[in-house]
């Protein structure tokens, strides 16, 4: 085999006219310079994965401590006669004083039951998978709905804090501690967010791809952010309506349960505080390697 490959090389050096030696140093320098970027290809993947692989950890650290510091939180309430007077004291006040908005705080329990919350959420997935053309992009928004709620009916279940004593608690027939309704607003919100992001990057993509195609690929970004059309003009400014409005309605929900009596304010309070947390953790655990 080497002395085929000597022979081909002497003979494109035959026609060539070049020297021997210069022609097979050549030859080597070239195969030598390949392994060189193989090898520092390879380099750069492994430390990738290792990284991935620390951050993953990190990620799966984070998830299990601030699930542990919730269902020591729960026990605690649960025990602590005190908390309850003192939050009972908060509900009763907040339903005198809101009492034209218990209609409201109606409507939005309904919005945020599973009847509801899973068409929605089905809808948001589809738009996702739409816009990205990923099963994985899709899978990923799923998971981001599915295991944050699973992680909250898991500590009801571990904490089983009864209902506040109020006309409506008594009459519910789950446990109090997280709010699920709380949960499943920020479980909404955190995948209308991921919506809006994915056609955002959708439409920059598809900017970039029309410079390329009218040959502006060399200008300068300034110039480029100078000559933003019209329509993404006004994208980002829905955009960004959207992303506030998309925010306060966790807190809304939250607001909403307390006055209808359903929920203590610790309820509510750890399901805005830990359910973005799982979100997170989850979204950036499914993010596609790169």
């Amino acid at each position: 085999m080497a002395q085929t490959w000597r022979q081909e090389v002497q003979e494109s050096q035959d026609i060539q006219g070049l020297p021997s030696d210069v022609a097979i140093s050549d030859v080597a320098i070239d195969d030598a310079a390949i392994g060189v970027a193989t090898g520092q290809t390879a380099v750069q993947s492994a430390t990738h994965a290792i990284s991935r692989h620390r951050t993953s950890i990190g990620i799966v650290s984070l998830t299990l401590a601030v699930v542990a510091l919730a269902v020591v939180e729960g026990l605690i309430l649960r025990s602590n006669t005190a908390d309850h007077v003192a939050e009972m004291r908060l509900i009763l006040a907040a339903g005198a004083r809101w009492a034209a908005f218990v209609p409201a705080a109606r409507a939005i329990a309904v919005c945020f039951s599973a009847m509801v919350a899973v068409p929605v959420i089905a809808i948001l997935l589809g738009v996702i998978l739409a816009v990205t053309r990923s099963v994985g992009q899709m899978l990923r928004g799923l998971a981001m709905a599915a295991l944050p709620m699973a992680v909250i009916g898991l500590i009801k279940t571990i904490v089983d804090r009864p209902r506040p004593s109020t006309a409506r608690g008594v009459l519910m027939p789950d446990p109090s501690f997280p709010s699920g309704h709380t949960a499943c607003s920020v479980v909404v919100v955190s995948l209308a967010l991921f919506m809006l992001q994915v056609i955002d990057a959708r439409i920059k993509g598809s900017r970039r791809l029309a410079g390329l195609s009218a040959g502006d690929s060399h200008t300068p970004a300034i110039a480029a952010d100078s000559a933003i059309p019209q329509s993404q003009v006004v994208w980002r400014g829905v955009r960004a309506v959207l992303t506030v409005v998309l925010i306060i309605v966790p807190f809304v929900v939250a607001f909403s349960r307390v006055v209808y009596g359903v929920h203590y304010p610790t309820d509510v309070g750890t399901s805005l505080v830990l359910t973005p947390v799982l979100t997170w953790c989850v979204y950036r655990l499914c993010e596609p390697m790169r």
